[in-house]
């Protein structure tokens, strides 16, 4: 700001500097369809369905980026990963489920 040729850097005339045009583009495409889309379509959606079934979509979506990161970037997990997915699971499951859902596990225990 204030710097000669730093008007260049401004997404309007990025898209027309010719160094700049993939980085441009880059912009665009983040700021219009990963994001600006992604969310208009997120939420029709979720505004269709009950919200404990929105919720337990939501919650688990940092399963799904874990998930998508272990196949395509193959990254690995240490036991706080392990620890938190068993936690978000169990949550989800306790949301999801009824009381009489749980009659069987703790019959099971013995405690029933």
């Amino acid at each position: 700001i204030g710097t000669t040729g730093s008007e260049s850097y401004g997404l309007p005339m990025m898209l027309f500097e010719p160094s700049l045009q993939m980085a441009a583009a880059a912009v665009l495409w983040t700021g219009l369809v990963t994001t600006a889309l992604n969310r208009f379509v997120e939420t029709t959606a979720l505004g269709k369905m009950k919200s404990a079934e929105a919720s337990v979509i939501l919650a688990t979506e940092p399963l799904w980026a874990a998930l998508f990161a272990a196949l395509w970037l193959s990254t690995d997990f240490g036991a706080n990963d392990y620890i938190g997915g068993a936690l978000i699971v169990a949550a989800c499951l306790a949301t999801a489920l009824q009381k009489d859902d749980f009659k069987g596990f703790f019959e099971l225990l013995g405690d029933g």
